[in-house]
């Protein structure tokens, strides 16, 4: 009887243990997701300062096209080099309200501004004037004032961008795989979006001339707006009603609106600045920048102190900087093959590609074979 006292005992002090062992891993667990971040309590270890900053519009950059990816492309450079970043929205479109937002990202301890976009040429311009112990990396734009007087300090960096090289891939391609009549949607037009435009008329053209083909029909409008709306829906219903196969859509988040109305008729879509692949099976591929390319480069000479100041990197097809998909591409008979092929043209000069239109009109671009028609967009 003792022995059996003696064994209850001690199952009694290992049940205990095991109660007390319990405890002591729920609560650890308990710290641990404090310490994460999870609770959002006083015990969060979050950072409290951020060394590179994204100053973004005030929808934020989850647009599925050129704010997310250059975000998602710091965010991946900061976790690679252990270092912090955040990005900070302004609370209307004016400059007055970006500077707001780049001195609280300042205060924030921000060493590195980028901004996404020519809408925020003149914001740059002031801030590096004011703020000239911080670096700003301007992509798509080059900084100036209001009377539109251009200049990178030796605190700022711009980038541009090729995209009417990406147009015209995009506009050969389509042609190429069977597409006769297509369409343009750009959001606010603004030189990037228009020399996407004019890339994608010429290689739709260029298309048509080699194929032998005639009658290619192009419509084209731009909504005023980067954002998703029901106005641009319509406008890519009625085009698609009207028997246009595929729209380029060139804007930001309006591109999600292309997209849901090409899912309603069976139309098809070419994203733009990012591969577009997982938003719609409608998107047969998407004209690309190097992004991710420009954000690593310009923040490893920061890291390596060698920041390059009073400069404007150009990305191009020959330096791998614009580009069209293919590994996610939805094309019937263009393939891999024929795109380097074309590739190879565009880069010994075979082919030439006109920035802008200069005294032409876009008409004039497309030649005889190819008909541009201007649709009205209406709000």
């Amino acid at each position: 009887m003792n022995k059996e006292r003696q064994r209850g005992k001690g199952k009694d002090r290992k049940r205990l243990l095991l109660s007390l062992l319990a405890g002591l891993l729920i609560l650890a667990g308990l710290v641990v997701m404090a310490g994460c971040g999870e609770s959002g309590g006083e015990e969060s270890q979050e950072p409290e300062t951020f060394e590179i900053a994204m100053i973004t519009e005030p929808s934020g950059v989850e647009d599925g096209s050129f704010r997310e990816t250059t975000w998602k492309s710091i965010q991946d450079f900061c976790e690679e080099f252990e270092t912090t970043c955040q990005w900070y929205a302004e609370e209307e479109e004016t400059t007055d309200s970006a500077l707001k937002a780049v001195e609280q990202a300042r205060e924030k301890g921000a060493k590195v501004i980028f901004f996404a976009g020519s809408l925020f040429e003149t914001t740059v311009y002031a801030a590096q004037q004011k703020y000239e112990d911080t670096y700003f990396v301007l992509l798509d734009g080059v900084a100036r004032d209001d009377e539109h007087n251009y200049e990178m300090a030796a605190n700022s960096t711009g980038v541009l961008f090729a995209e009417e090289q990406a147009g015209y891939l995009a506009g050969y391609a389509a042609v190429s795989d069977g597409y006769r009549s297509l369409g343009f949607l750009g959001g606010v037009e603004l030189p990037s979006v228009k020399r996407y435009e004019i890339g994608y008329i010429q290689g739709i053209a260029a298309a048509a001339k080699d194929k032998g083909l005639e009658d290619i029909q192009v419509k084209t409008a731009y909504t005023g707006s980067f954002d998703a709306s029901e106005d641009a829906e319509k406008w890519a219903a009625d085009r698609y009603a009207d028997g246009t196969e595929v729209i380029f859509a060139c804007g930001g988040s309006l591109g999600s609106s292309v997209m849901k109305a090409a899912e309603a008729a069976g139309g098809k879509v070419i994203g733009v600045d990012t591969d577009q692949s997982a938003m719609s099976e409608t998107v047969i591929t998407s004209a690309k920048k190097g992004i991710n390319t420009a954000v690593y480069d310009i923040l490893k000479t920061y890291m390596h102190n060698n920041f390059k100041g009073n400069s404007i990197f150009n990305y191009t097809i020959d330096n791998d900087g614009v580009s069209l998909e293919m590994a996610n591409a939805r094309f019937e008979t263009f393939s891999t093959s024929d795109y380097q092929t074309l590739l190879n043209q565009i880069k010994s000069g075979e082919k030439t590609i006109a920035k802008e239109t200069g005294d032409k009109s876009l008409n004039d671009l497309a030649g005889k074979l190819v008909k541009v028609e201007k649709v009205k967009f209406k709000k």
